[in-house]
Formats: C-alpha cells, structure tokens, sequence
C-alpha cells in the first residue's frame, strides 16, 4: 500500500529514492483511478498521491472510522508496529473488496499485488456498491452490499410482499358483492338428511325382517 511504502522508505541513494517516487505514483495512479469510481467516498481522488492522507480516504472508501489513520503511528515501532499496521491493512483492504464486489481472493490481490489490482479496480468492470465497512452498514441503516447489486445499496423502508411473478400461483378471484359463498362439502360420516319425500320405503306389518340369532322377536 502506499501509506506503508512511504512509511518505510529509508534514505538511500538518489537512484534508489527516485526508482521508489516513480513507483510510488504508478501505484498511486490506480488508486486514484479507484477512488474516482467510490463517488463522494473516495473524494478527493488526488489524495491518492498524498502520503497519510490516501489512508484517510481509503478508510472512508472501506466504511471504517477516520480515526484509524491514528495507526500509521504504528510504523515508527520497529517490527511488532510494522506487523499491526499490516493487520489493520489487510482488514481495510478486505472492506475495500466488499466495497467494490470482491472477496477474500481478490483481498489477497491487494495485498501482496497491490499496484496490478488497485488498476484492475479502476479499469476494470468493478463498480462501487457503498462502503462495506461496520461504519458504512450504520450510515445505510444495516443494508450490505449484495453480490449481485450494480450500484449502492438499497436502503428503503418499504414493507409487505412483494408482487405475484408471472406464472406463479394465483388465489382464486373473490365471489361477486351480494352473493352467498359456496356451502362447504360435508365430512366423512356427516351425510345430509334425505329430502322430503324420498325416505326409503318402510316394511308393512307383519312382515318385519327375522331378528339377529340369539335376539328374541319383538312383541306384535
């Protein structure tokens, strides 16, 4: 990262000190390439090219808290603060990714290929979504970046389901004003009473079915 390079330059040759400002501003280039597609995030794109202040910027672009930048300080401790400062870059750099619709992989690009990627962020097809960082989610009330999303992302209020697809499942159209609902269909068991006049036909006396063997036959 540019923050870190021009946190660890030593004073050698002049050949030396201009081989590392020349690659300082071809990855600078990138970043600033970067920050112009974060909109207002990534304002103003120039601190690319500006030592700590890129940090700054870059931690706005990742939606974590300004007051990080208090962790460059971390450089001047000699390898133990070196390390920390490379922890907390790989966690803004992580938040980064997210931000423009990468992962973890893509993290690891930043890391260790930084230049190359931070160009593929700015010429490639990324877009940036909104920062993707505990302090971005807050700002946009708790909505993250979706990988399928082609902007910011969405943070209405809307509530209720959505719209029927087509093609999907319709409930049937409700029954005209002023007409009585259709009678539900009887149970198993509960069979209707016959109607007037269609009761089965009943014996005539004397000649009543034999009773069941072991019943004695009822009285006439």
């Amino acid at each position: 990262m540019g923050h870190m390079l021009a946190a660890s330059s030593g004073h050698g040759g002049g050949g030396l000190l201009l081989i590392e400002i020349i690659l300082y501003f071809v990855f600078a280039l990138g970043v600033w390439g970067a920050y112009g597609k974060a909109g207002p995030y990534g304002s103003p794109p120039w601190a690319a090219f500006v030592p700590i202040y890129n940090f700054i910027v870059l931690l706005k672009v990742a939606g974590r808290p300004t007051s990080w930048a208090w962790f460059l300080l971390l450089a001047v401790v000699p390898f133990v603060g070196t390390l920390a400062l490379l922890v907390v870059s790989i966690i803004v750099l992580y938040d980064v990714s997210k931000s423009f619709g990468h992962g973890g992989g893509f993290t690891v690009g930043l890391v260790l290929l930084a230049p190359i990627f931070w160009y593929i962020l700015w010429l490639g097809s990324s877009t940036y979504r909104g920062p993707a960082g505990p302090t971005g989610l807050a700002a946009a009330g708790g909505f993250g970046p979706g990988p399928s999303s082609g902007g910011y992302p969405y943070s209405g209020g809307g509530t209720g389901y959505p719209p029927p697809q087509p093609g999907g499942y319709s409930p049937p159209p409700p029954p005209p004003p002023g007409s009585a609902p259709p009678p539900p269909p009887p149970l198993p068991g509960n069979a209707p009473p016959p109607l007037p006049g269609n009761a089965p036909p009943q014996p005539p006396p004397g000649n009543a079915p034999p009773p069941p063997p072991g019943q004695m036959p009822p009285l006439q």
